[in-house]
């Protein structure tokens, strides 16, 4: 069965849509490192960008591909001279004994870009030790200016502007769509119920 014309406008649409979305897509704003210390390898993904006051959070991925048990650590480095423009309480150091095969995933967390400095790009590092070998993976990470109006803010004023805006619809319609007076008037299948 050969599809309808509608079909085929839908599937040149989408496939348009597809080839415009590969043509303009930007960069994925983020740090996606892959690599090898010692026997372990790695995996690193975390933000490019974060607003102020703001958390921004680093998920790094250890694999054990030798034959043996491993450890790994991997250290999380605030830029020097500027660790006063972060509030992170995490540890600086996450380590972990991988048996052979074995992925762990790790984070660190409630990386918090703090305001009241100017907005700029940090230079943060990812140190990674196995077996005696070091890597060392940079990390930039630029902040923006974080919202004017803070997310607990918006959870109530939202959906009260929504409900009033929906609630001045109604009124305009209701009385745009009623007939003077309809409001005293019974409906014809009130009048039909009553007279039985």
């Amino acid at each position: 069965m050969a599809p309808s014309n509608g079909t085929a406008q839908t599937l040149w649409r989408g496939l348009g849509a597809c080839a415009l979305y590969l043509a303009a897509a930007g960069s994925a704003h983020a740090l996606e490192e892959t690599g090898r210390v010692g026997g372990i390898e790695f995996a690193v993904y975390a933000p490019d960008w974060t607003w102020q006051k703001r958390d921004a959070n680093v998920l790094v991925v250890l694999e054990n591909t030798g034959r043996g048990a491993a450890d790994a650590a991997v250290k999380l480095s605030l830029p020097a001279g500027k660790e006063h423009h972060f509030a992170y309480a995490g540890p600086e150091t996450l380590a972990a004994t991988l048996e052979p095969g074995e992925i762990v995933r790790k984070a660190f967390t409630q990386i918090r870009a703090l305001s009241g400095v100017p907005r700029q790009t940090y230079s943060l590092e990812l140190t990674f030790e196995s077996d005696g070998t070091r890597v060392v993976v940079p990390y930039s990470l630029r902040t923006i200016r974080g919202a004017a109006v803070g997310v607990g803010t918006w959870a109530i004023v939202f959906p009260v502007v929504i409900a009033g805006v929906w609630c001045l619809v109604f009124f305009i319609a209701l009385r745009l769509l009623a007939g003077p007076g309809a409001w005293l008037r019974t409906g014809k299948a009130i009048e039909e119920a009553h007279a039985e």
